[in-house]
């Protein structure tokens, strides 16, 4: 039995009135080493306040249109994932770690707990089936999440008690999506031995170096067709957000806002039909087209020069037909030199330099807060937009830099040699072992990319920004946990920085 963590009603206006007309509903418990537990969650209700008590909840006038339920601060064995579905916490933080060490998705995770862990006790019988679903796994998730994010800001968790379960938690989901974005990951002020090191200047002073990397990497959620809309899309498979209904029925050719004819997707202009006929024949029959390869020289199997076809693409611009849905373009981290990941943001159109000044500005409003040293592949070409843009804010404090492996190709004109090479660093370099090396691991970003891109097949149909955005935050801090333990246990002593000290003691005369 479920019961409420209450017998009588913890209202102070009620003074301790006792609880009473129960009423019982079936269940099932999910648990990881006793398999399905048959089992009744108790509701209790207080005729004082009008509140009935659940067992993860509280509702008060639950018949009403905007009645709220309110999850209990303290911790609970079971989560709630459905209204007859229970997880165990040990289970949940199962299905969590497997997810964010090996990638594996929901669907995955319900065929091997069915196969392996779903044995139902045989005394106990149950009008419901001993299996759990790929949604039961990913609402326990969420739910799960979303209250250890209330424990952690010290918030109460409420949601919508008269809503289908697929849109409860949206407004939950967005609160806690808004306080984790820019400054909000717990680790932001993280420091440890492999991102915060020591050294005396030319004068003999002694100074602070912290070092982090920036990188973007192919991750991405459907969006709308039109150029850098932000608007959420309405469903996961709609092509324009509710603001740009009405481009539903102009021309599909990119830059093209004439309407479409009846019974086409392209307006009368000939070059635009041509394409979507070409498409027509391409698509009929459904039957796959095997893409044309190139001889050598240059010149195709259909005998056309690739010389030709470019001097026709100089003579006309070309005609692109948008048939797909959109993505975003990228996701784009902000990562210590040890590995610990600061922030992350969706780039909706492509990673440009301007993208990712607006990105550090939102991380660091202080730029006193922001590392000495940020770690870029392309830190010339973002150093010479600031400039242009007369942009002063990181100019004292912070120095950008390519990283070690991009410098080697491409980085070797005037200006990256003065600017933004390593070399140009000499507090970055360092002596061990007797030889000479780098002072950090400056392709950190490029190997949190392989872990952090390999979760594109599980998000990329999620509801779209609100799960997308809670799933990968959720899985960016499960790491950082987990690479805390290690930096712990190989004595790298990491430490959370007070911002006071950060604000008071930054190298102000770093230039």
């Amino acid at each position: 039995m479920l019961y409420p963590p209450y017998y009588c009603c913890p209202a102070a206006s009620c003074s301790g009135r006792k609880l009473d007309n129960p009423v019982r509903a079936a269940c099932r418990i999910y648990t990881l080493h006793r398999g399905v537990l048959p089992a009744y969650e108790v509701s209790l209700y207080c005729r004082g306040c009008w509140t009935r008590y659940h067992y993860a909840y509280y509702v008060t006038r639950p018949s009403e249109r905007l009645a709220y339920r309110y999850y209990y601060k303290q911790e609970l064995p079971y989560i709630q994932a459905h209204e007859s579905s229970f997880l165990e916490v040990g289970l949940c933080e199962f299905f969590e770690r497997t997810i964010s060490i090996s990638h594996t998705s929901t669907s995955d995770l319900a065929m091997i707990y069915n196969e392996k862990l779903a044995h139902l006790c045989e005394t106990m019988r149950s009008p419901l089936l001993p299996t759990i679903a790929q949604t039961t796994i990913l609402d326990g998730f969420f739910m799960h999440g979303l209250l250890r994010r209330a424990q952690r800001t010290n918030t109460e968790l409420f949601a919508l008690h008269n809503l289908p379960q697929e849109t409860r938690l949206n407004e939950a989901l967005e609160h806690y999506n808004q306080l984790m974005a820019g400054t909000g990951q717990p680790m932001y002020a993280h420091a440890c031995h492999d991102c915060l090191k020591f050294f005396q200047d030319e004068n003999g002073d002694l100074k602070y170096m912290r070092a982090a990397t920036t990188d973007g990497v192919t991750l991405g959620h459907p969006c709308c067709v039109k150029w850098n809309c932000q608007t959420p899309l309405k469903s996961t498979k709609d092509h324009f957000c509710p603001r740009h209904q009405q481009c539903a029925t102009e021309c599909r050719v990119l830059d093209c806002e004439q309407r479409a004819e009846q019974d086409f997707i392209t307006c009368s202009l000939p070059e635009h039909r041509q394409e979507e006929v070409k498409m027509r024949e391409r698509n009929k029959g459904n039957v796959p087209q095997t893409p044309r390869r190139k001889k050598r020289g240059g010149r195709s199997l259909y005998g056309s020069s690739v010389a030709d076809a470019s001097d026709q693409t100089r003579k006309q611009p070309q005609v692109k037909l948008q048939t797909r849905r959109n993505y975003t373009h990228n996701e784009q981290l902000l990562v210590m030199c040890c590995g610990i990941i600061i922030a992350r943001a969706t780039f909706y159109t492509s990673e440009a330099v301007s993208s990712v000044k607006q990105f550090l500005k939102k991380i660091y409003p202080d730029p006193r807060m922001a590392p000495t040293h940020i770690f870029y592949d392309n830190a010339c070409n973002l150093l010479k937009h600031l400039r242009a843009q007369n942009d002063t804010t990181f100019d004292l404090l912070v120095r950008f830099v390519v990283d070690v492996f991009h410098a080697r190709k491409g980085h070797d004109d005037e200006f990256c040699n003065e600017n933004t090479h390593p070399a140009a660093f000499p507090e970055l370099r360092t002596m061990k072992d007797g030889k000479e090396a780098w002072a950090f691991n400056s392709s950190v970003a490029e190997q949190t990319n392989v872990w952090f891109g390999a979760f594109q097949s599980i998000v990329h149909e999620m509801s779209v920004p609100r799960r997308y955005n809670f799933f990968l935050d959720e899985m960016i801090s499960l790491r950082n946990d987990r690479l805390l333990l290690n930096l712990a246990r190989n004595d790298k002593q990491p430490f959370i920085q007070s911002c006071a000290v950060l604000e008071q003691g930054s190298n102000e005369d770093l230039a």
